[in-house]
């Protein structure tokens, strides 16, 4: 990826910037050191993730824990002996016994993998040498997307046989003309299709032969339609003549589609005698352009992904998206983009093959399904297009008009999603021609984002550096409210954004990359600090506005930012006891004795400290200890199992009760509904903050602060 920082911004921000929280992910780390499982962690964090960790030592804690919850991953760290007893054999076995679906992955010590081939037979995912940290994270995540993707799995086959269940009762007692057939045979024919056809029961066309039931100069138009039918995956009608057994004759719109019955794959049929009402045909064209539908191209395009999981019939999906439509709109207003669409529909009847599906889907996109797997052809077809439309002109009211459109090339095979996913990849695709500087009128393949962001976040850091010397971050500011503080002063976490060059607020989550080089990240906390110092200043001295401000694990290792920050305190008129450095439990647990110097010198300054993220590894404790902050912010899982009631409040009081003899101000964040707002207040939480509250704003302007100070 080349060319303006917008696209890199853009791969990255494609993360999901909408969804603000992280997956979590659940660790079960056997006999592993806490800095071990504390690396790890740290990395899980970097890498978007949510982690939570246990550490087991005995059978009886292995059992304790999986009674307890549900576990996305065990962490086995593989030792000269094992004292306590549990083995790796053991802990399998166990999981194997219980029928436990939780992914093992074996670290091997030094710096030389042994050969894996005993351990996985014995039913470990992975084998790995601990210190080989970039394996073990890549290898961590395929494991957790495995499992979830497993998970998925179940879920869905359950919900497909009560799905395929209910609609087989439909279908039983439907008043529609159903059958469905194998190998030109009636497995199964509803009551009002064996009324139609002069039946008196369904029972009487069971193995029957669908060819017998039409007349003679039919069934070779029949088998025709039933060919195309199922080596198409395609839907297929036609007018056939029925001979009954009474020999009256009548003639129905036979409608054929490839539908699973009973777990195996039949062509349904359905017959109707009502032309007017059953012609899909008319009744899925678009009025304007005379194409598809949306909704009839959505269903063949689910037939394609259906029949390419299958194997064997891959094709190509292109989305044609019109270009600058609202300026178009603008100039010759919704009759005139009708004309334009019209037009653009007769050039892709005339340019396109009618052996591929064109469709129009909206207000300005078109689709075609093509009946090919070649990316390069469906690449060389969209240039095609692209060129015929941008060369036509359509005049409107004495007004030439020319236009473009951007094409987004999906393929369709048995790695493919579901239709509206491939329609939103495609999309996807076609608006990153028009991204930043880009004009469009051009061709997109889709690619996945994994390689695309491999190449973003290796440049990352320059970009970073580019950014903050043309004035591209901003600072928000979310408030931390008091719950039972006495006296209950204002609160506000610093936050930092990235403005991109189509003016997207990114947040960290979307722009630190694993590998950005650590000087980077010391001179965008420093950017951070001194503007949040800023704002600050300018706020009434009365007020004594508190700011919760982040510091990544680069900066805990940079002792050098200490004098600096001594030399910004020492110019500015704000008492330094009202910042409040917040640092990450797992980068405090990394570099514990870095963070403890490091925490040590902000006392000295007469600065706070709050540890984040508290209790999302098994060290929480001793990293407490040892950090020895004055705040700690719960980590958002244990908010967000409240919620859910995945946890109870009395295990959260009794992960707070030491804290609370230590006189430590609690926060828990990622508040987002009153019901565990009373649940908080009783476990004892001294300040809250979420989106419920108040989302982050450019003002520290929450009512509630406010009113306070009048």
């Amino acid at each position: 990826m080349s060319g303006s920082s917008d696209e890199i911004l853009h791969a990255l921000a494609q993360r999901g910037q909408e969804d603000s929280q992280h997956p979590t992910i659940n660790i079960l780390f056997v006999h592993c050191d806490s800095s071990l499982s504390d690396r790890i962690l740290s990395q899980l964090r970097t890498a978007r993730f949510a982690p939570r960790g246990e550490a087991i030592h005995h059978h009886s804690e292995l059992q304790h824990a999986l009674d307890k919850r549900s576990w996305d991953l065990l962490i086995f760290a593989q030792k000269q002996d094992y004292l306590t007893g549990l083995t790796p054999e053991d802990t399998i076995e166990q999981l194997h016994h219980l029928d436990r679906d939780l992914p093992v992955l074996l670290l091997t010590p030094g710096s030389e993998l042994i050969d894996p081939t005993h351990w996985l037979g014995k039913g470990a995912q992975a084998v790995v040498c601990e210190h080989n940290t970039e394996l073990l994270l890549l290898l961590l995540r395929r494991e957790f997307e495995a499992l979830n993707m497993r998970r998925e799995l179940r879920s869905s086959r359950s919900q497909l046989n009560h799905l395929q269940e209910r609609c087989e009762r439909l279908v039983t007692h439907s008043s529609l003309a159903i059958c469905y057939i194998q190998d030109g045979l009636i497995q199964f024919a509803n009551a009002s299709f064996a009324e139609l056809f002069g039946y008196d029961s369904d029972r009487q066309l069971q193995e029957h032969s669908l060819r017998q039931l039409l007349q003679a100069d039919c069934r070779d138009d029949l088998d025709l339609l039933l060919h195309d039918s199922l080596q198409n995956g395609s839907r297929v009608q036609r007018t056939l003549t029925v001979e009954r057994p009474d020999k009256t004759e009548f003639e129905g719109l036979f409608t054929i589609f490839p539908a699973p019955y009973r777990g195996e794959n039949h062509l349904g049929i359905e017959v109707t005698t009502d032309l007017y009402e059953a012609d899909e045909v008319l009744r899925d064209r678009h009025s304007g352009t005379g194409l598809i539908t949306q909704s009839a191209f959505m269903d063949a395009l689910e037939t394609a992904g259906q029949n390419a999981h299958r194997g064997g019939q891959d094709r190509s999906l292109l989305l044609l998206s019109l270009d600058h439509l609202d300026v178009i709109r603008g100039e010759v207003g919704s009759e005139g983009v009708e004309l334009i669409l019209s037009n653009i529909a007769a050039i892709l009847k005339q340019d396109v093959n009618r052996a591929h599906l064109v469709g129009h889907l909206d207000d300005d996109s078109f689709a075609i399904l093509m009946h090919n797997a070649d990316p390069d052809k469906a690449v060389a077809l969209g240039n095609t297009l692209c060129h015929t439309i941008s060369n036509h002109v359509c005049d409107i009211q004495q007004t030439a008009i020319h236009t473009t459109v951007s094409v987004g090339v999906v393929m369709v095979n048995d790695s493919s999603p579901s239709a509206p996913e491939m329609i939103a990849r495609a999309r996807l695709s076609a608006d990153a021609l028009r991204h930043g500087n880009r004009p469009g009128n051009g061709v997109n393949l889709y690619h996945s984002e994994q390689t695309r962001l491999a190449v973003a976040d290796e440049k990352m850091g320059k970009r970073l550096l580019n950014a903050l010397k043309l004035d591209r971050f901003r600072l928000l500011f979310q408030p931390v409210v008091p719950l039972r503080l006495d006296p209950p002063a204002p609160y506000y976490e610093v936050l930092l954004r990235l403005i991109s060059d189509s003016d997207r607020q990114l947040s960290p989550d979307l722009f630190i990359a694993p590998n950005i080089e650590p000087s980077v990240l010391v001179e965008v906390d420093r950017w951070v600090i001194k503007k949040a110092l800023a704002s600050l200043e300018q706020m009434p001295a009365a007020a004594r506005t508190h700011l919760l401000i982040n510091l990544s694990g680069a900066s805990l290792r940079a002792p050098e930012l200490l004098d600096w920050l001594y030399d910004l305190l020492r110019l500015s008129r704000v008492p330094a006891e009202l910042l409040v450095f917040q640092i990450s439990e797992s980068d405090a647990a990394v570099s514990l004795m870095e963070a403890c110097v490091f925490t040590q010198g902000l006392k000295r300054l007469n600065c706070r400290v709050c540890l984040k993220h508290f209790g999302s590894s098994p060290n929480s404790e001793h990293v407490r200890r040892e950090l020895d902050a004055e705040y700690v912010k719960l980590d958002g899982s244990y908010v967000q199992d409240l919620g859910n009631r995945n946890i109870k409040l009395d295990q959260l009081q009794g992960l707070l009760a030491p804290l609370q003899s230590q006189r430590k101000l609690i926060i828990a964040p990622l508040v987002e509904n009153t019901r565990v707002i009373s649940d908080l207040y009783t476990a004892g939480v001294h300040l809250i903050q979420g989106y419920y509250l108040q989302p982050p704003r450019e003002q520290m302007d929450y009512d509630f602060f406010n009113e306070g100070q009048s």
